[in-house]
């Protein structure tokens, strides 16, 4: 008879080995959109650079998957936030984006 503890441990491991499979077959873009990918995430960038006033560009990260744009990183305020984003849906080919960016506590 197969004691509890084991029927956890034998599906923890078939649980853990099928995540693994599905990591595994995770592209991070289509083969067809890998150079626009950078493209539009080398324009993201050179939009930052340009507009200082949303901070250093080593403050965020940018990734771009099958044209859509994930960002992370630190603004000053909900607007900032607001308004990166909508510069970035502005920048040809970027079919979403996902604002991932945080608003730094001001104490205000």
């Amino acid at each position: 008879m197969i004691k509890p503890t084991q029927l956890y441990k034998v599906a923890l491991a078939i649980l853990l080995a099928a995540s693994l499979q599905a990591c595994a077959s995770f592209d991070k873009c289509a083969p067809e959109n890998c150079a626009g990918d950078a493209k539009i995430t080398h324009e993201v960038n050179e939009m930052i650079v340009e507009n200082r006033q949303f901070g250093a560009p080593a403050a965020f990260h940018i990734q771009t998957i099958n044209g859509v744009v994930y960002l992370n990183g630190m603004v000053d305020t909900d607007l900032e936030s607001r308004e990166i984003e909508s510069r970035v849906r502005s920048i040809p080919n970027v079919n979403d984006v996902v604002n991932s960016l945080t608003v730094r506590n001001t104490g205000r």
